[in-house]
């Protein structure tokens, strides 16, 4: 039997060490690319040997060119080929990342030099073509002069080196002087590369093939690039002001696709990590009941976990500041909701207690509002509108102001009940009703926003409500005593 489920073990694990261990493929990105920038100016006539200067570039080229690794793309742009002392005379001939080896040489071969040596020019034309490569391009610049149509092209080099684009600039000075030499080598080190000098067929072949070997050197590297099949696991990293840590029982963490509870994070640190297999998730804050009630859960929306990353949730947190006059308010349930949606986030019961009801609360970020079911009242009552939570920052609702009624000094009038009317509206804010067995709670205390208001008693016996004050006004941070006269 050991023997049997070895066996049917031993596969299974050497599939997953594979997967975890197998070389990725190298994309055709992460190879270097190299662009040639051959100059076709009138002097490239002039004597090499036995050959013209141009005659000596095309044999070069027809030797290093095919001889590049295969996986390397080319380009070709080539300067003052056209026209006679025209500076604009730049033509890019293969763009960067051609595979067409062939054409290129084409093209060499029937260059025929005639103007003016846009050095410059020619280098920014081609670094606009690479602004949007990922891998880094080599350029290679073979010119016999100096630069005749930009006074600094040194400075211009080391300005687009320093712009972010991705490339490195080798120049060849092909029998050139002194002082046409410091120029180019100057332009060299600018754009990060090397000076070659060549005055002959031979040394410019030398040079290009110490190009090439660098050139190879980093194909090899992309070669050997290695990296391990993209995990599946990524990570859910939860974040919230330590102040609301207090109300905050666990997380509850639900796959999405199968509604399966994958992971109960109890009493979570401020700043906890969850790793997670790739997929959708919903997660769910369980806030804490008093006298050993169960937690009541509050969905706090859908995420997507990728592999190989990390989600962060920030949340805020909405605190409150109570007068302490306010404190014994007769609340059954607190209840915070989306101001856009409308609909309750959570609902908090008083659960024998109210430890929790006023606590600071975690919530994602966005626009609430805060209200109170008081005991025996139909209706809900909101105390606060548009409270901006946002992320890891604490948003404070003041409750500061309310209302209670003087208890009639004759015991015998039965009162039903009463109801808080904001001036010129019909819809009570506010309706309290009492025990069919007594009156709670009719004469505690209950907060309310400031503003003004009108207030209707209900009697024993009678059909219509009595108005019992008109255009009362509650001021913030004030607790109006109202004495009705019944």
């Amino acid at each position: 039997m050991k023997h049997s489920l070895f066996s049917k073990l031993v596969p299974a694990l050497l599939l997953i060490v594979l997967m975890l261990f197998l070389p990725a493929v190298v994309s055709a990105e992460t190879f270097p690319e190299v662009m040639f920038i051959l100059d076709a100016s009138g002097s490239m006539w002039g004597p090499c040997g036995k050959q013209t200067k141009i005659e000596a570039a095309r044999s070069v080229f027809e030797k290093v060119v095919p001889s590049l690794p295969n996986e390397v793309k080319v380009g070709l742009t080539a300067y003052g080929h056209r026209r006679k002392g025209d500076c604009d005379d730049i033509e890019i001939l293969i763009p960067a990342g051609s595979e067409d080896r062939n054409a290129l040489m084409e093209h060499v071969r029937k260059i025929n030099p005639k103007g003016m040596t846009p050095i410059a020019a020619s280098i920014k034309m081609v670094t606009e073509t690479l602004k949007t490569k990922e891998g880094e391009t080599t350029i290679v610049l073979i010119s016999d002069g100096e630069e005749t149509c930009n006074a600094d092209p040194c400075g211009m080099v080391r300005d687009l080196k320093g712009s972010g684009i991705k490339f490195i600039l080798h120049v060849v000075g092909f029998g050139v002087d002194p002082k046409q030499k410091e120029q180019l080598a100057c332009i060299a080190e600018a754009g990060g590369g090397q000076y070659f000098g060549a005055d002959s067929a031979e040394s410019l072949l030398v040079a290009l093939e110490t190009v090439k070997k660098q050139i190879a050197g980093k194909v090899e590297k992309a070669k050997a690039t290695k990296k391990k099949v993209k995990t599946r696991l990524g990570k859910l990293k939860i974040r919230f002001p330590k102040s609301s840590k207090i109300s905050l029982n666990a997380f509850k963490i639900l796959r999405k696709k199968d509604n399966k509870l994958v992971k109960t994070a109890k009493n979570p640190a401020q700043d906890s990590v969850h790793p997670l297999i790739e997929g959708d998730y919903e997660l769910i804050a369980a806030f804490a009941n008093p006298n050993y009630r169960p937690a009541t859960d509050a969905s706090f929306g859908s995420l997507r976990i990728k592999g190989g990353e990390t989600t962060t949730i920030d949340l805020g947190a909405m605190c409150f500041n109570i007068a302490e006059s306010l404190s014994k308010i007769p609340v059954e349930s607190i209840i915070i909701s989306n101001t856009e949606s409308g609909t309750p986030l959570l609902t908090l019961m008083y659960q024998g207690n109210g430890y929790y009801l006023f606590k600071p609360k975690p919530l994602p970020a966005g626009v609430y509002s805060f209200a109170v079911k008081y005991f025996r009242s139909p209706d809900i009552t909101v105390l606060a509108k548009d409270i901006q939570i946002k992320d890891n920052t604490e948003s404070f609702v003041t409750i500061d102001s309310g209302i209670a009624l003087k208890k009639p000094a004759d015991q015998g009038l039965n009162v039903k009940g009463w109801d808080l009317i904001p001036a010129g509206s019909d819809d009570p804010l506010l309706k309290v009703r009492r025990r069919w067995d007594n009156d709670y709670p009719l004469w505690k205390i209950f907060a309310v926003p400031a503003g003004k208001y009108d207030l209707n008693v209900l009697l024993e016996g009678m059909d219509e409500p009595l108005p019992a004050g008109e255009g009362l006004t509650i001021s913030k941070g004030e607790l109006l005593s109202f004495d009705t006269g019944l």
